[in-house]
């Protein structure tokens, strides 16, 4: 006669976990941030009414792991790898904002409405089911937001410190939406060991979409995607279909293969038939076919820099072009 095993219930204990308010994220209606116009934009160039420039209060240099090493090129001293993890040292943080003050009180100066995200805490820890990880910042709208006409895209960053980091943004999204914008997030990427290609920094497989915001270039109904360490080819096919269904029919959207990292350092619009462009990423051989016959407007001189209060600079093969200059400032 068989026995049956008596099934023991282990209990794991959870960890501690603090509830953080979120009324500074989730106003009511009645405090939403007050914004002037409807959300409207196609492209680069066009006059301009509203920005959303970036708060570097708060920034934090995550933990060092896949997903960052795709990104950045890290030394592999050890005292040097540690001494970069940790909240960004506050003097940096204040000489960033000395500086949007100074470019806020330009476009001010033009009517230029400026909005600014919530300031958060960065160095907070997150869990998913397959990472664990401290934040990064509420610095770059232009990486974590895409809009085309009236959509905000909430994209899949293949960071995995960045994301949820669209949640400082969220006031002034809901204050568009209520002016009648809409919003769509991609499908949330699991960003497991499978999501990286073998090796430090060998860039991003196809197994999820994945794609930053700054990996793409918006003229009218085409949309360039610079396919590199921070977007794959998935992302093309979904953004097209995605842009198609809810936006018009006719917009296409066009692979490049330009740089390692976001195209906003590389190849910039000015007005139609002008770009900016660094020489270094957009030759010849590399320029879209759209573009060949535009006029260039070349930036030669490259920028070696220090990222963020990094206790090293950013490696050879990795510059900062004078198109983004020694900080970004999202477009």
């Amino acid at each position: 006669m068989r026995q049956s095993q008596a099934k023991t219930n282990v209990t794991t204990p959870l960890r501690s976990f603090t509830l953080r308010p979120t009324t500074d994220l989730l106003s009511l209606p009645g405090s939403r941030p007050n914004v002037r116009h409807h959300l409207h934009s196609f492209d680069e160039f066009t006059k301009l009414r509203s920005i959303i420039v970036g708060n570097p209060f708060g920034a934090n240099h995550p933990e060092i792991e896949a997903s960052f090493e795709n990104f950045f090129r890290v030394p592999d001293d050890e005292t040097l790898r540690m001494a970069a993890i940790g909240p960004v040292p506050q003097i940096v943080i204040d000489e960033i904002e000395e500086d949007i003050q100074g470019f806020i009180r330009v476009l001010r100066d033009l009517d230029i409405e400026v909005i600014r995200p919530v300031a958060v805490d960065s160095s907070v820890s997150f869990r998913t089911p397959h990472f664990e990880i401290s934040q990064l910042y509420s610095l770059m709208p232009r990486d974590c937001l895409l809009v085309v006409g009236d959509l905000f895209i909430e994209v899949p960053s293949p960071s995995r410190a960045r994301y949820f980091e669209t949640f400082a943004f969220r006031p002034f999204m809901e204050a568009y939406v209520a002016k009648g914008a809409h919003v769509v997030a991609a499908p949330k990427p699991i960003l497991g060991a499978e999501s990286y290609s073998p090796g430090v920094g060998n860039g991003i497989t196809e197994v999820e979409v994945l794609f930053d915001a700054a990996n793409c270039v918006r003229i009218g109904k085409d949309i360039f995607i610079d396919v590199n360490n921070s977007a794959n080819p998935r992302a093309v096919g979904w953004l097209e279909r995605t842009l198609r269904g809810l936006v018009d029919d006719n917009i296409h959207v066009h692979p490049m293969n330009l740089g390692y990292d976001h195209v906003d350092v590389t190849l910039v619009p000015l007005r139609p038939g002008v770009i900016l462009i660094d020489p270094h990423k957009v030759t010849e051989k590399t320029i879209p076919v759209q573009f060949k016959n535009w006029d260039k407007v070349v930036v030669d001189e490259v920028m070696q820099t220090r990222d963020y209060g990094l206790p090293y600079p950013l490696p050879d093969g990795h510059p900062k072009s004078p198109t983004c200059g020694h900080f970004k400032i999202p477009h």
